[in-house]
């Protein structure tokens, strides 16, 4: 007489335990999966915006190694930086003030897929004919 049930008392703890574990399984990528979307998505959204700064900066040393100070130079030389686009261009006594819009549109690949993320920001640089280089300031964008 044999003791436990044989080959299929067996064969029925080993299916419980795969169905249990492919379960675990399931429920494991059901809720990860989502969460490192989400990471992937928001580490893709911070390149983006530190693109937007970078390029910003690019624009500030544009725009003050124009020595000239003209208004229309000065739109000129930000219109050659890729992403740029001039809002504002005024002119005071010394000085001229340039708005600008920075876009920048990021695409990467993932395991789920191609991912995008886009970011703006306008900034404002004040371009002085003397020696003191004005800090870029950050503004909110026009809707």
């Amino acid at each position: 007489m044999r003791f436990g049930g044989g080959r299929s008392a067996r064969l029925r703890r080993r299916l419980a335990v795969g169905t249990a574990l492919a379960a675990l399984v399931a429920v494991g990528l059901a809720v990860g999966v989502p969460l490192l979307r989400d990471r992937s998505q928001h580490r893709l959204e911070r390149r983006a915006d530190r693109e937007v700064t970078a390029t910003a900066q690019r624009t500030r040393a544009v725009l003050l190694a124009e020595p000239s100070a003209r208004e229309a130079d000065l739109r000129r030389a930000a219109g050659t930086v890729d992403g740029v686009e001039v809002l504002t261009v005024a002119a005071a006594a010394a000085e001229v003030r340039l708005v600008f819009r920075v876009r920048v549109a990021k695409t990467a690949a993932s395991v789920f897929g191609w991912q995008r993320a886009d970011a703006d920001g306008c900034f404002a640089q004040v371009v002085r004919r003397g020696d003191s280089p004005a800090p870029l300031e950050r503004l909110p964008c026009p809707a």
